[in-house]
């Protein structure tokens, strides 16, 4: 469920008195600022705007005052709660832990290693072996790591990401990315190396272009370098690994099909309506 929009206020206007009685009720809440600078409040449940509209109205009439005691951290959420508002960001990352655990114990993954094996590369242009793999085993490579530092950088940039698009654009659209980015990314991947692959690099690289294509009318409050920054260390790898194959061991094919699909589905995926230029919260002060 995308965040509810509850308060758009002045850039300088001081919301601590009000998120502060928001974290000592537990309720999960972000304080963004939009296109315009305007501070927006964004609530992570529906159930909760009836007690806090209530609450706005106490504090616009000056009667819920900040307490020095427990200063406020606004935008920020306590760990339990970050995973209680985002839910399915939670889970994938801990399925990818238990995963690589099995992995551990298990030789049942090594045969995905050798998917459509029998097709590359002479029928790599051909139509036939994409179809004979099917969704399942193009996609599933997406679940396998081969070291802990491997699931840690994938698992680090999901944690980062992840989140914040569940958060701001709903469930729907993070299980899109993770499948459609996950399966096309890997396709390219096996058209453009073959078998023998594995890793979630591919979807960290489509929330990645998601996320910096839709920057501009989202606050997903990330730096609005990092796509250029890291589209320019995805060239920089591909040039070495040009020049000596297999230097950086880099995924190229995942990483840039990955890419270009999140980019695409963040142009054609529709905006939050309280997101949109012309768009103004429930309340204006």
């Amino acid at each position: 469920m995308p965040p509810i929009l509850i308060l758009e206020a002045d850039a300088g206007l001081d919301l601590a008195p009000l998120t502060q009685k928001l974290w000592a009720e537990r309720i999960p809440h972000r304080v963004v600022m939009n296109e315009a600078g305007r501070q927006c409040l964004l609530l992570a449940d529906a159930a909760d705007v009836p007690r806090v509209q209530e609450w706005l109205q106490h504090w616009q009439q000056g009667d819920i005052q900040q307490r020095p005691a427990q200063p406020v951290q606004p935008g920020s959420l306590p760990l339990w709660l970050t995973v209680f508002a985002t839910p399915v960001s939670s889970v994938i990352l801990l399925g990818l832990v238990v995963f690589f655990g099995w992995m551990q114990f298990s030789p049942h993954w090594h045969s995905w290693l050798q998917a459509g094996a029998e097709f590359w590369p002479q029928q790599r242009f051909s139509w036939q072996p994409y179809a004979t793999l099917g969704l399942w085993e193009l996609w599933r490579p997406v679940l396998l790591h081969f070291s802990l530092v491997h699931l840690l950088f994938n698992g680090l940039w999901w944690w980062i990401l992840a989140r914040r698009v569940e958060q701001l654009d709903g469930w729907l659209a993070l299980l899109a990315l993770l499948l459609l980015c996950g399966w096309l990314g890997n396709a390219i991947q096996w058209w453009y190396a073959g078998p023998a692959f594995g890793g979630l690099s591919g979807v960290t690289m489509g929330l990645l272009g998601w996320v910096g294509i839709r920057l501009r009318r989202m606050p997903y409050a990330l730096p609005t370098m990092l796509l250029p920054v890291m589209v320019g260390w995805l060239l920089l790898t591909l040039g070495a690994d040009t020049l000596v194959p297999g230097l950086s061991g880099t995924a190229h094919g995942a990483h840039f099909g990955g890419l270009i699909t999140g980019m695409l589905l963040g142009l054609i995926w529709p905006v939050a309506t309280q997101f949109k230029p012309s768009a103004r919260g429930s309340h204006d002060t």
